[in-house]
């Protein structure tokens, strides 16, 4: 493996974790993908969002995270592949979400498959597409 892509790796990983280190800050997370990007999001095994541009991500992404008062982000494991200003990185986060559902405090904990395709941009990766999966979802109250 040349150093040039083991440095292309590194600077991928930067921007996955820099993305989940943002939590539900969409605005700020919106430096991390192209302008024209193109985001697939699932859920139960359904498309359930259609993405096409920066914008629309925050948008959505925005009224999606309306209602949230914490979150928590953590990678696990991580596969990327660099092709000169390409790349693909498979990786798989768990994000807990407190929320409240009928006037009581939840934490719904999403279990998330992410398949992105990247861009070198200006000597800056981003996500160009994202394929995001939830592969498990669980909802229950905060206890105490």
């Amino acid at each position: 493996m040349t150093m040039e892509i083991l440095e292309a790796k590194e600077a991928i990983r930067e921007v996955i974790d820099q993305f989940a280190n943002l939590e539900c800050d969409v605005a700020a997370q919106a430096k991390f993908f192209t302008e024209d990007t193109h985001i697939m999001v699932h859920m139960n095994g359904q498309l359930a969002m259609d993405i096409h541009g920066v914008a629309e991500m925050v948008k959505q992404f925005s009224a999606f995270t309306a209602s949230v008062k914490a979150s928590h982000h953590m990678n696990g494991q991580q596969v990327i592949t660099v092709n000169g200003d390409k790349a693909q990185d498979v990786h798989y986060c768990r994000a807990a979400l407190l929320t409240e559902q009928n006037g009581q405090a939840v934490i719904v904990d999403n279990y998330i498959r992410y398949t992105d395709q990247l861009v070198r941009q200006d000597g800056t990766w981003r996500i160009a597409e994202r394929d995001q999966y939830f592969l498990m979802t669980e909802t229950r109250p905060v206890q105490g």
